[in-house]
């Protein structure tokens, strides 16, 4: 059985100039617009920065890969991938709908728009503690991962549109964040095309993600 928690749960077969292909789990992914490769040193100095090291999936992923946008390869090249959102009931943000776009992983060592220390640094007030922000969709939300014992390696989902004031003194909550998934693989296997043109949200996610 493949540990999910080490490198072998990618099977890299091909890699070209700033893109590459692996499987998971039988499924092929294409990983575009990734950044330069990093060695376990240049990780390390990273974590080091951080203050903490990166949950076990994810800096797996960023030994391979550094950053980018991984897309599952049965989407199509003209459709972006999407990802179902669990809000809690009652919550406002849940008013942006049920599902959004992967835009990007952060890089490491990159320009500042996309580089992960510069993003983590405009953030981390602006996001409960117990979270690092790693990736971003096409309106300047975030996904983030669990750092701590109790949500290590979880995947959720950070609303910017309702986020806390901390210009008034508001703290950052939970109100404004989404469950995705229980660790980073499966946040991978639950990209999804896109919907269709004139297709709901919440249709959307019956089709997608059938019971």
């Amino acid at each position: 059985m493949i540990k999910l928690d080490s490198l072998k749960y990618y099977v890299p077969f091909m890699e070209k100039r700033n893109r590459a292909e692996f499987v998971l789990e039988n499924r092929h992914f294409e990983v575009l617009e990734l950044g330069n490769p990093l060695s376990e040193a240049e990780i390390n100095i990273f974590e080091a920065k951080l203050g903490f090291r990166l949950p076990s999936q994810l800096r797996s992923y960023y030994l391979h890969w550094n950053g980018g946008l991984p897309c599952p390869v049965d989407i199509a090249d003209d459709k972006s991938a999407w990802v179902r959102l669990y809000w809690k009931k009652g919550a406002e943000a849940s008013s942006v709908g049920p599902a959004t776009s992967l835009q990007e992983l952060f890089k490491i060592d990159s320009t500042p728009d996309t580089d992960f220390l510069s993003s983590w640094d405009d953030f981390k007030h602006r996001i409960p503690q117990d979270f690092l922000c790693f990736a971003n969709d096409p309106g300047g939300s975030l996904f983030l991962i669990g750092i701590k014992d109790y949500n290590l390696g979880k995947i959720f989902f950070w609303e910017s549109s309702y986020q806390a004031n901390i210009g008034e003194g508001e703290t950052p909550n939970y109100d404004n964040i989404a469950f995705v998934a229980n660790s980073f693989v499966e946040f991978l296997l639950a990209l999804r095309e896109e919907p269709n043109r004139g297709e709901s949200l919440e249709d959307w996610v019956k089709r997608a993600y059938p019971e």
